[in-house]
């Protein structure tokens, strides 16, 4: 099942369409009939975006464009000499924020990810 297009991404000198499938969420660990596993997971992934995680973009970047046939050593280097990794996590973000099929859950889980993110800002000073 193909999902939608929703978003280009820019990774080295190449644009790729990003595109969100059952089988891109199955590759997360997401299940049927795991409405709470899902969401933590989810979550967490989106969390780890947000806070700038490499390992964890360079693992979205190979489940969501191994359709390019891109390798895990080369998404790494890519993302290791990209000068706007700041715009790529924000850019999967919004992915997943828009895609059809992670869109609902989103809405529920970015308030709460954002309050987080203020508390441990508080608690860090910054």
């Amino acid at each position: 099942m193909k999902g939608t297009i929703m978003k280009k991404i820019k990774l080295g000198t190449k644009t790729y369409n990003l595109e969100l499938t059952l089988n891109n969420l199955k590759d997360f660990g997401m299940l049927p009939s795991k409405v709470e596993d899902n969401t933590a997971k989810l979550a967490e992934l989106i969390a780890a975006l947000r806070l700038g995680d490499a390992f964890t973009l360079c693992e979205v970047l190979e489940k969501l464009l191994a359709k390019d046939g891109l390798t895990s050593e080369e998404i790494e280097e890519l993302v290791s000499k990209d000068k706007n990794l700041d715009t790529l996590f924000d850019d999967l973000v919004d992915f997943f924020s828009t895609a059809p099929l992670t869109k609902r859950m989103m809405k529920k889980i970015l308030p709460t990810l954002d309050n987080s993110l203020k508390e441990m800002d508080a608690k860090l000073g910054q």
